[in-house]
């Protein structure tokens, strides 16, 4: 993947002397005054626009020829074995935080469509979850999924996290807004649109979040916060993340277990989902598009040059 590798500004002044001409001395008149060399200044950069795609095309993760999925209805969270109270606050943090953002969240007994499960063996829960539920994994319908590669990378992985996103491509009736699956279902006849179908043109079709799993390795989580654990949930819940996602150039929530400096979700975190969840979603939301949006959503976050005030 595309790496942006961001503004590099060299400046480098030759010799050790002053950067600035000098006056002779009195008692030398007839002698020109040093004069110090400045070397090229190279520099190098990318627009905003630029920036933001290759943001985009670092962290989405989508289904393999398919858009950008999101939650058209409530995500409802569902935190499970975690000592003492820290499940509830855990599910009260995310809540809280996806009002904030307004982004559409469930009440707390609302039936769980996003599994966040604490584990003391994280790759071991996953070999055992994997094995025994493959269907919750690869459900038998097209586009809903990640590649069998990347479930073995989900099993496999020593992440703090790990995460694992089922969509699913949904028609939308343009002149009554019903909505119905645009791919066929197992026990169900085909579909009125079929998105995968050469002779069918699928312009209204949108693609939905459906079930969200994450797996807390717990006993990695050192000194992270539940305020910054929450941040970081709360991205991968609401959007499809590449775990793989190189983004150490960019300030992000996703650099969390690299650098556990990262208070919570910033700027770009927010423009992201802003931009992911504000879009018209049956525009097929693609790396372009995206990257566009979430440049003007940075824009629009930006403080004015000169600010007016006391």
């Amino acid at each position: 993947m595309v790496r942006w590798l961001g503004l590099i500004a060299a400046l480098t002044v030759a010799g050790a002397g002053p950067a600035l001409a000098q006056t002779p001395p009195a008692d030398q008149p007839g002698q020109d005054p040093p004069v110090s060399t400045l070397d090229e200044v190279i520099v190098s950069g990318r627009t905003l626009e630029e920036r933001a795609e290759t943001f985009v095309d670092e962290v989405a993760q989508p289904v393999n020829r398919r858009g950008l999925a999101r939650w058209a209805r409530p995500a409802c969270f569902g935190v499970v074995n975690f000592s003492g109270d820290a499940a509830r606050a855990i599910a009260d943090q995310l809540v809280a935080r996806a009002d904030e953002l307004g982004l559409p969240a469930g009440e707390l007994d609302c039936e769980p469509n996003v599994f966040i499960i604490g584990a003391v063996d994280g790759p071991a829960v996953a070999r055992a979850w994997a094995a025994r539920h493959p269907g919750l994994f690869q459900p038998r319908v097209s586009g809903t999924a990640g590649r069998p590669s990347d479930l073995r990378k989900f099993v496999s992985s020593d992440a703090a996290v790990r995460w694992w996103h089922i969509s699913l491509p949904i028609d939308v009736d343009m002149f009554t807004g019903e909505t119905q699956p645009a791919v066929r279902l197992p026990g169900r006849g085909p579909p009125i649109i079929d998105v995968y179908s050469r002779s069918q043109q699928a312009s209204r079709v949108r693609d939905d979040l459906v079930k969200v799993v994450v797996l807390v390795d717990v006993e990695k989580l050192e000194a992270i916060t539940t305020e910054q654990l929450c941040d970081y949930l709360l991205m991968i819940a609401y959007a499809q993340i590449d775990p793989e996602g190189d983004t150490a150039d960019y300030d992000t929530i996703l650099n969390l277990f690299e650098d556990p400096t990262v208070p919570g979700l910033t700027d770009w975190d927010r423009s992201y989902l802003t931009a992911l969840y504000e879009a018209d979603p049956t525009r097929r939301a693609g790396v372009g598009a995206q990257g566009d949006r979430l440049a003007a959503e940075l824009r629009r976050e930006e403080p004015p040059a000169n600010p007016v005030g006391p």
